[in-house]
């Protein structure tokens, strides 16, 4: 499902009237605040479809800006606007955009599921500490092919910066670059499509060399970006579940042993929760099996928008799932420490789940939905994976055999 067109289109910074022009309706803020304020106050009826955002109200802090936007409205376009591509962003221009280019370039954007792709969000190797531990020097030589076979089975998440490498030290091009889409090219920049069969890898852009040497190599660089691509496509397939996107119970067990080490090391907390969905049977047998997957799909999504960057959701079993609260940033709530921000965190998401609206549940689709679960905590419930594990399930079924529709967080009358 495509991203639904929305109304405004919200410039923050200092960009050129004709620029400005070529969108309506739209507004202009002066800096990232006012921005964020425009987001959080926007109603149905004027709503916000795209944040452009010029580099220099950002400075330093791009990342933290479009996270704190995204909390607020998670199916907003950002575009970032400036001299280098920003990762966090849906889509980077330059600063000499014309309206042209950045209406192109917002529709390329909107085209694109809204989902959250698990695979450009995370080091699948580094999480569950599966990283191969054969250290390599990379030639002091021109790099080449075998650089490039190198870094795919010890460092995938460097992959594209090792092929753009590749490329300059090949070619002698000045600019090099593999971008989304044209319009994010500089004007003297050359482009090519990179595309292997029916699928898309964006464009290779270039100053310095010829049209033909740049189809040329555009055509090796795809290849090689299909290579990684099936291979990072393989390893998500054993760690991550078909139906809603979760990880699985391989990845939970994985990589809580992971963490339950690192906290051990660093002498932290380290909490998990598992919950499922009060009367799940009853949804299926009454609005049908899509409407489950439905209900699976959208209460996974809910989920990360309420968790922080680097906690992990696991679908482990029917309704069943677990969070691995497991984020190294400081906690948000000032003051507050791991268990408080965890307990906020799990009371948010269950109030939220009350109120989320699931269109195959037709009419009853509003407030008829609940969850129950359970939190643990290293060192507190547990020292080893098996036995927090454990200790959360017994406070779920704690949670269901006090009436559902809670989140039970210690001790037997602890419950929020």
């Amino acid at each position: 499902m495509s991203r639904q067109e929305r109304g405004v289109t919200l410039f923050a910074g200092s960009f050129n009237e004709q620029l400005l022009d070529g969108f309506s309706p739209s507004k202009t803020v002066r800096n990232i605040f006012d921005a964020i304020g425009e987001v959080s106050t926007s109603t149905s009826n004027s709503p916000i479809k795209t944040i452009v955002l010029d580099e220099r109200v950002v400075h330093n802090n791009a990342r933290v800006s479009i996270d704190a936007i995204r909390s607020i409205d998670p199916s907003a376009i950002i575009v970032y606007s400036g001299n280098h591509q920003q990762a966090d962003a849906d889509v980077s221009v330059g600063q000499d955009v014309t309206a042209e280019r950045l209406h192109s370039a917002i529709e390329n954007a909107s085209s694109l599921p809204a989902e959250f792709n698990l695979s450009d969000e995370i080091d699948l190797d580094a999480v569950l500490g599966i990283a191969d531990e054969v250290s390599f020097s990379k030639s002091t030589s021109q790099l080449g092919d075998i650089d490039l076979v190198r870094t795919l089975m010890h460092q995938p998440t460097d992959f594209r910066n090792t092929l753009l490498r590749v490329l300059q030290e090949q070619t002698g091009w000045t600019y090099c670059e593999i971008i989304d889409d044209e319009s994010c090219a500089p004007d003297t920049a050359l482009t090519t499509s990179l595309r292997y069969g029916h699928q898309e890898h964006g464009c290779l852009a270039a100053i310095g060399g010829s049209t033909s040497d740049l189809q040329r190599w555009g055509r090796w660089a795809s290849c090689w970006l299909e290579l990684h691509r099936k291979q990072r496509d393989l390893k998500l397939l054993a760690y991550q579940d078909e139906l809603s996107g979760a990880w699985n119970r391989r990845f939970l067990k994985t990589c809580f042993n992971r963490e339950l080490n690192l906290a051990k090391e660093s002498r932290r907390p380290l909490t998990v929760m598992i919950f499922d969905i009060d009367d799940f049977k009853h949804y299926n047998d009454t609005w049908g099996h899509d409407a489950g997957d439905e209900i699976i799909r959208e209460v996974v999504k809910l989920l990360r928008t309420i968790i922080r960057k680097g906690d992990h959701v696991c679908r482990i079993g029917g309704d069943e799932f677990a969070v691995l609260f497991c984020d190294p940033e400081p906690p948000r709530e000032p003051g507050s420490n791991h268990p408080t921000t965890v307990e906020i965190l799990a009371k948010r998401f269950r109030e939220q789940v009350s109120k989320a609206h699931f269109p195959k549940l037709g009419e009853e689709a509003t407030g008829v939905l609940s969850i129950s679960g359970g939190l643990a905590t290293f060192p507190w419930d547990g020292v080893d994976v098996d036995a927090i594990l454990h200790k959360a399930d017994e406070r779920l079924l704690q949670s269901k055999s006090q009436g559902k529709n809670s989140i039970t967080i210690g001790n037997p009358n602890s419950k929020e």
